[in-house]
């Protein structure tokens, strides 16, 4: 027998008696139950919970008036009942407890958790964090033939509004993503202990309460957390073992190998979940890149303006493109000749000459990237004009072989392995679009310059790592989905310039 089945069990044999006969219509007016603080009142209680705060007891819960009128006579009949029943007790009351159980005025009852006098209605009043809307709504209610407790207890049942719970499950898929598939790979590239275990819970945590998200459950104690989300019906008894395997796995072969593919499957029966849910219209495998659409359902368009961090008007990608080459451009103008130009005929790139040319071509690079990627490239150009660098001529003098690579990062290598690919298939299907063009790789360092690889290599070293895994992970999405982003910005680039398909634009090429 569990905590909260005892303790309705002794209410009804050991106290309704006594309370009917002695209050008679008082009762009428008085909510049972268990409800609040404690294991047994989530149901999670065993034997390891009842060395305190645990016993045969329930609550009685007033109005005020009622509360203020006959509370001490009812608290004095409640302290009278039998301490013991069926074995079970005396109730071991913990320093600063003793008002878990026994008599309660409605009002205050509610108000210890949610700071509310009366019931929310507007989304500020909603501002409550789960942990205390989980105790206040827990439990059992045994009797309630006033219906006031209940009231309460349902209206708070009925869960955070739409618009709020959206927001918060746009703040899961940003913080997860964040630490499971940033901040714990930057741990483990710097066998840094603590951001990779402090990153793992990170993690679990907030996808654990994404979980409850989902279910419309509000989410308990750290403690009950992972208990809990086992026992919820969407994505519960499906994750609740991958979470255990993400943080059990570093004692294991292979731990950080585990438990990066872990959490990666996790992300990904989130993602198909949100899809499922409509919540999504993506299909991109890092959370965080969902933030934006799940935000778009936001129906409350003064509460979406006034949320921290989000932009009253969030720029298309047209928008955040056009602010890219202002950036790119102003910096390309002043790249430093030499580094900037071919080692076998210094002078000016001949880019510069043409800038509407130059513009052309990196709209249509830029727009085969999804709108995560390019703010993050948007960033990276933000902050490096700030502290006075220059990525253009960072880029230039490596291409140049001037200056040694300053990112070791392994998504270079990556991202340029499957795009040189691509680009080679390009190449083999539109031999007179890519006539005249780079040469796809080869040649010295700093003398072949100008190939497709070299180009490529030195321009991503000069992204920032959230970049780079931005575009590797939109890289393996197309190639999931069996698409080329070579295909992908020359389509973009023949339609600027009048074509209908790139088969027209091959086809009216000269031999």
């Amino acid at each position: 027998m569990n905590g909260l089945e005892l303790c309705e069990a002794y209410y009804n044999e050991c106290a309704k008696e006594i309370f009917e006969q002695t209050f008679k219509s008082l009762m009428e007016r008085v909510a049972i139950g268990l409800v609040g603080p404690g294991s047994e009142c989530f149901g999670f209680d065993d034997e390891y919970s009842r060395d305190h705060d645990w016993g045969p007891s329930f609550c009685l819960w007033v109005t005020r008036e009622d509360f203020q009128r006959y509370g001490k006579e009812l608290q004095a009949c409640y302290n009278a009942l039998p301490k013991e029943y069926l074995g079970f007790g005396p109730r071991v009351v913990s320093p600063g407890e003793e008002g878990r159980v026994g008599v309660m005025d409605i009002s205050s009852f509610y108000a210890r958790y949610t700071g509310l006098d009366k019931r929310p209605f507007s989304m500020r009043d909603w501002h409550i964090s789960s942990e205390n809307l989980a105790l206040c709504t827990n439990g059992r209610v045994f009797s309630d033939p006033l219906g006031e407790f209940s009231s309460w207890r349902t209206t708070l049942l009925e869960f955070y509004p739409e618009d709020l719970r959206l927001k918060k499950i746009a703040d899961c898929c940003m913080l997860a993503g964040q630490a499971g598939q940033y901040n714990w790979q930057r741990g483990i590239l710097r066998n840094d202990p603590y951001v990779t275990h402090t990153a793992t819970v990170k993690f679990c945590t907030e996808i654990m309460h994404l979980v409850y998200l989902l279910n419309k459950t509000y989410a308990p104690f750290y403690k009950w957390l992972f208990r809990g989300v086992a026992q919820l019906p969407i994505l519960g008894a499906e994750l609740s073992p991958l979470i255990a395997q993400v943080l059990n796995g570093q004692s294991q072969n292979d731990g950080w190998k585990n438990q990066q593919d872990t959490m990666e499957m996790i992300c990904r029966k989130v993602i198909a979940e949100l899809q499922t849910l409509g919540l999504t219209d993506d299909n991109i495998p890092f959370l965080a890149d969902h933030v934006p659409s799940i935000l778009g359902r936001i129906k409350n368009t003064e509460f979406k303006n006034t949320l921290w961090g989000v932009e009253k008007k969030t720029p298309d990608k047209k928008g955040i493109i056009k602010q890219i080459l202002e950036i790119e451009w102003e910096m390309f103008s002043t790249v430093n000749d030499k580094a900037a130009s071919d080692p076998r005929n210094q002078g000016q790139p001949t880019c510069r000459d043409f800038p509407d040319e130059f513009k052309l071509h990196r709209t249509a690079t830029f727009m085969a990237w999804p709108e995560t990627t390019l703010l993050s490239y948007l960033e990276d150009l933000k902050g490096a004009k700030q502290n006075n660098r220059n990525l253009m001529t960072y880029k230039y003098a490596r291409m140049d072989n001037l200056i040694h690579s300053e990112n070791n990062s392994p998504y270079v290598d990556k991202i340029t392995g499957v795009m040189v690919q691509w680009q080679k298939e390009f190449m083999a299907k539109y031999p007179r679009i890519m006539a005249g063009g780079r040469a796809l790789s080869g040649g010295e360092a700093g003398i072949d310059w100008a190939s497709f690889e070299n180009y490529l290599r030195c321009e991503l070293e000069s992204y920032s790592e959230n970049t780079l895994k931005s575009l590797f992970l939109h890289t393996e999405t197309l190639k999931d989905a069996g698409k080329s982003m070579s295909e992908e910005i020359y389509k973009t680039l023949v339609r600027d310039k009048g074509y209908n398909s790139l088969e027209e634009a091959e086809g009216k090429q000269s031999n």
